[in-house]
């Protein structure tokens, strides 16, 4: 009996962790695009400014390149919560996927902006992200997905090319 208990508990936090994933599909799209390309009055004001200005406008690599963990935690705190009444593994899932996707935020955007050499650099996925978000520095308003980047083909944010200065593919 104590071997399916495990089995029910590894499906259910593979589950959990799938779920998890898409929740953090549309929270690194809306957080990016919304408070960090558009002030919120509701938010700190360097959330803006950090990103939208200094690291667009001004180029500074500097600031706003690494997701801390308690960033994710934040963004994901309401579900959080709610899943600790339902059931360790869904908690347990959902810290780890907070996690993993602060450190592939991090060493992606490190690895864009030239700031360290990691093992991702390696991966046709990371040229993927690379291209997607260097687009993004080109169009702000476009191309917000960083981790998740096909985010932005579902709400029609993708720029898919650069074809000319006049004739810029949105």
């Amino acid at each position: 009996m104590g071997l399916i208990n495990i089995v029910v508990w590894l499906i259910k936090f593979f589950i959990f962790i799938f779920c998890g994933t898409i929740v953090t599909c549309f929270i690194e799209y809306t957080a990016h695009r919304y408070t960090m390309h558009f002030s919120q009055k509701w938010l700190p004001a360097d959330i803006y400014h950090d990103h939208a200005i200094e690291h667009h406008r001004y180029k500074r690599n500097d600031i706003n390149i690494d997701l801390p963990l308690y960033y994710s935690l934040f963004a994901m705190s309401p579900l959080i919560l709610i899943s600790i009444f339902l059931s360790y593994s869904f908690t347990l899932s959902l810290i780890l996927v907070c996690y993993i996707h602060g450190y592939l935020w991090t060493k992606l955007h490190r690895g864009i902006h030239k700031l360290e050499k990691n093992w991702i650099m390696r991966t046709k996925y990371y040229e993927t992200v690379k291209k997607h978000h260097e687009l993004h520095h080109l169009y702000p308003k476009k191309n917000f997905g960083v981790v998740f980047w096909f985010t932005d083909n579902l709400f029609g944010t993708k720029v898919k090319e650069i074809v000319g200065s006049k004739n810029k593919k949105y």
